[in-house]
């Protein structure tokens, strides 16, 4: 287990394109469009938070997430974690979670909290 510090970041890249909203769509029962559902921008932090930083045996607890734009349909998308607060008595890390489109826009600001693993 790596030692956790303020300022310590995790990003991902990823494109959501046509044929991924559209199997996306058909799960939930809903008509594909020319964005990225809210929820596969939200799975990114997830993966981050699970695989990267802090990583396995994670537990996730809490996530705010606000969209401030779309993200379009085979466009760029960059997500990045960012440790903002350590509890010092809990093992409870406050992250800042952000996601911006190719043109570096801001899609996505928010704010998760995490219990990493001992």
């Amino acid at each position: 287990m790596k030692q956790l510090a303020v300022g310590m970041q995790a990003t991902a890249q990823r494109v959501f394109d046509h044929d991924l909203i559209t199997e996306y769509a058909a799960l939930c029962g809903d008509q594909p469009g020319e964005t990225v559902p809210e929820p596969l921008i939200g799975a990114l932090f997830s993966y981050l938070l699970g695989v990267e930083l802090p990583g396995s045996g994670s537990v996730y607890l809490k996530q705010d997430l606000t969209f401030v734009d779309r993200a379009r349909a085979g466009e760029a998308l960059t997500a990045t974690v960012t440790i903002t607060h350590i509890r010092a008595d809990k093992p409870l890390v406050t992250f800042q979670t952000r996601c911006t489109g190719a043109d570096g826009r801001l899609i996505t600001d928010g704010e998760a909290i995490v219990m990493a693993p001992r």
